[in-house]
C-alpha cells in the first residue's frame, strides 16, 4: 500500500546532510482518505517510532482533500489536537477544529527557523502541516535537525546558552497600523480576549513578566526558556529557538535574495534595520540574565541550524507530521498561491 524511503535529490530544492529527515511515506498507486486513514491506525506505532528517530514524516501521494481530511489523520495518528495555539506570536487564521493557516505573513518574508512556541516553557510536542494548494514557485517549509544543530554547536556558546538560557522580549500593540504588513498579532489576537485583567492573569500564570504602557497602548511581556531542553524520550539535546535578532533576520532575507526582485529584498532589509534602530520590534531574543547576544554569536545559532536544514518542494495533499522538540521549520519566501494548514498537538513543558 506504501513505499517508505527517503526524500529523493529531485525533491529537494537544495543538498543537504539530514538525509533521513523526515521519512517520506508514499502511496504506490490511488489510495483513498479511507485508505490512509486505515494505513496510519495500523502502523501507528511504527509512524510514532520513526517520528522519534528521524524527527518527521511525510505522507505523500494519498488523497487528502479538506482541511477535516487533515484533521482526520491527525486524529488516527493518535495526537490531542490542541483547540488553540495559546500565545502564538505568527499572524494565522481558524480553517477548521483544530487546523489553521501556517501563517498569514507576506510572502516577500521569510519566517526564521524556529521550533512552534519555543519562546515558551511549553510548547506543543507535534506540529503538522497540510498542503492545500501547492505554491507554484518557493515557499519551502525548510525543516531543522534540532539534535544535529545542538551537537555542533560551538561548544563555548552551547555552554552559555545552557548557564544563562535565553530570554523573549513581545511588544504587542493594542492595534497594528494599517501601513503594517501583518506580520504579527495585537495583543488581543494574541491572547483571545480583550479584558486586561484576565491577560495578566494568563501571563503572569506562566511566570512571565506583563507591563502596561498607559491606556493599554502597548503590552510588554517578557520570558526566560531553556534554549537547549532535553528530549521527553531520547534524553538528547535539542536546540529550541527563535532568533528574533537582527543578525537572523538580515542573513535570512540575503537567503533569498536571489529569488526575489533586488529592489524590493532591499527595502524589506532597510525597514527592518530602522525598526530595530528605533527599538520597535515585536519579539527580541537575549541571553536570560537580559544582556544581547552578541552577532557573531547568534551568527554561530545560525549555522548550526543551517547547516542541518532540509528543503523540499510541496505537492498537493502532503501531510507532514514533525516532533516539535526534535525539529524545528520556518518558511522561505513565496512566489504564486500556496496555502498550507497546521495543527498542534499534545503540550510538553520544560521549566527553567
Amino acid at each position: 500500500m506504501a513505499l517508505w524511503r527517503n526524500l529523493e535529490s529531485s525533491e529537494l530544492t537544495r543538498a543537504t546532510t539530514c538525509r533521513d529527515l523526515p521519512r517520506v511515506v508514499e502511496a504506490n498507486g490511488p489510495r483513498s482518505l479511507a485508505d490512509l486513514r486505515a494505513f496510519v491506525t495500523a502502523e501507528r506505532d511504527r509512524l510514532r517510532d520513526e517520528m522519534v528517530k528521524r524527527g518527521g514524516v511525510l505522507l505523500r501521494g494519498f488523497e487528502v482533500n479538506e482541511p477535516t481530511d487533515f484533521a482526520d489523520i491527525i486524529a488516527a495518528l493518535g495526537y490531542r489536537p490542541e483547540a488553540e495555539n495559546a500565545f502564538d506570536t505568527s499572524p494565522r487564521s481558524k480553517v477548521a477544529e483544530s487546523v489553521y493557516t501556517s501563517t498569514d505573513t507576506p510572502d516577500a518574508y521569510p519566517i526564521l527557523a524556529h521550533n512552534e512556541n519555543s519562546f515558551m516553557n511549553e510548547r506543543p510536542r507535534m506540529i503538522s502541516f497540510f498542503c492545500l494548494v501547492e505554491p507554484r514557485r518557493y515557499g519551502e517549509t525548510p525543516l531543522f535537525d534540532s539534535r544535529a544543530a545542538a551537537v555542533s554547536l560551538d561548544p563555548s556558546i552551547r555552554a552559555k546558552l545552557e548557564e544563562k538560557k535565553v530570554c523573549y522580549r513581545r511588544r504587542l500593540p493594542k492595534k497594528r497600523p494599517g501601513w503594517a504588513p501583518v506580520m504579527n498579532r495585537d495583543w488581543g489576537e494574541a491572547f483571545g480576549t480583550r479584558d486586561r485583567d484576565e491577560i495578566e492573569e494568563m501571563v503572569t500564570s506562566r511566570g512571565m513578566v506583563c507591563r502596561w504602557h498607559p491606556n493599554g497602548r502597548i503590552l510588554h511581556t517578557e520570558n526566560v526558556v531553556n534554549p537547549l531542553p532535553r528530549h521527553p524520550e531520547t534524553g538528547e539535546p535539542c536546540l529550541n529557538l527563535q532568533a528574533f535578532h537582527r543578525t537572523s533576520i538580515l542573513r535570512d532575507l540575503d537567503e533569498v535574495r536571489p529569488r526575489q526582485n533586488p529592489v524590493h529584498n532591499a527595502s524589506l532589509k532597510m525597514g527592518l534595520k530602522i525598526l530595530y534602530a528605533l527599538d520597535v520590534m515585536p519579539v527580541q531574543i537575549l541571553y536570560g540574565d537580559g544582556t544581547p547576544i552578541p552577532d557573531d554569536e547568534m551568527a554561530e545559532i545560525r549555522r548550526a541550524t543551517w547547516d542541518h536544514s532540509v528543503l523540499f518542494r510541496w505537492k498537493k495533499g502532503d501531510v507532514l507530521v514533525l516532533d516539535n522538540i526534535l525539529t524545528g521549520h520556518g518558511r522561505m519566501n513565496v512566489e504564486g498561491p500556496r496555502k498550507i494548514l497546521a495543527s498542534f498537538a499534545d503540550p510538553v513543558s520544560f521549566p527553567v
